[in-house]
């Protein structure tokens, strides 16, 4: 059987240390953004299980927070149901694309065939996109395959890998820290003669922007049937309406989105 991983490439959901952007383009305080950022980590974990993937496996840092991530899994796992097998790889190195290597080979060490990498911030993510990534990276021949999932301004949310891909590799094109992401593996591909996948268009949550998008989307969840397509997620549309956030309007401007916030004991606001 090939062993396949969802690898979960994670900062530990830390005040002030995740989704700084998010706490500096809105009104929320460092405090909530990290609420908002432990309730995506548990989301992407459940959909994680979800998918046809052997194991999980959390690609985290810094070490001094690891209690504390495996604190958040604890709390997830048994009301979930999630008995698929969960592993913890330190990402080591000073950069990202050190880092992301690290956690990679060390998924690869672990004997796994096929790997898929996610970040934890597209709780919404169904689990059907990392198995159409297995399905793209499964080959009876010895061509190198890499998947990608575009996310926005040429980011990328996913990249799903095999065995025979050479970690090292992330370092010596500094495939994420050299410019567009996309543009970056797309010549990397070339170069190497690697056959690429391009998965849906997604949207990671980073800025206002990205969160006034999920809040609208959330909202379109809670009623849609297609639940093959998309992932509800539990955890942050709970975190989100606690929060009170809204989307709130500017006057005369179309398309001009701001998240505003409940106060409690004054009017909803529409």
């Amino acid at each position: 059987m090939t062993k396949k991983s969802v690898l979960v490439f994670t900062k530990v959901p830390t005040i002030g240390f995740v989704k700084t952007r998010l706490s500096q383009t809105t009104l929320l305080s460092n405090t909530e953004v990290s609420l908002i950022a432990e309730a995506m980590l548990k989301d992407t974990i459940i959909l994680a299980s979800r998918s046809k993937a052997n194991i999980i496996e959390i690609g985290y840092y810094p070490e001094q927070s690891f209690i504390n991530l495996e604190s958040i899994v604890d709390s997830i796992q048994k009301i979930n149901d999630i008995t698929i097998p969960i592993n913890y790889h330190l990402q080591q190195g000073s950069s990202f694309d050190e880092r992301f290597e690290s956690v990679v080979q060390a998924s690869i060490d672990n004997g796994n065939e096929l790997i898929v990498v996610l970040g934890a911030d597209l709780p919404y993510m169904s689990s059907s996109l990392i198995n159409s990534a297995f399905i793209h990276l499964t080959t009876k021949n010895e061509k190198k395959k890499i998947v990608i999932g575009p996310a926005g301004e040429g980011g990328i949310y996913l990249v799903g890998l095999t065995r025979n891909f050479i970690p090292n590799w992330f370092r010596k094109y500094n495939l994420f820290t050299s410019g567009v992401e996309i543009i970056q593996f797309t010549k990397f591909c070339k170069l190497e003669e690697i056959e690429l996948s391009l998965l849906t268009p997604l949207i990671d949550i980073d800025i206002e922007e990205d969160l006034v998008s999920l809040l609208a989307f959330i909202e379109g969840l809670k009623i849609a049937e297609n639940d093959d397509v998309f992932h509800f997620p539990y955890y942050t549309s709970k975190v989100l309406e606690s929060l009170g956030l809204y989307i709130k309007e500017i006057e005369d401007e179309t398309r001009k989105r701001k998240i505003g916030k409940h106060i409690p004991g004054d009017p909803i606001a529409s």
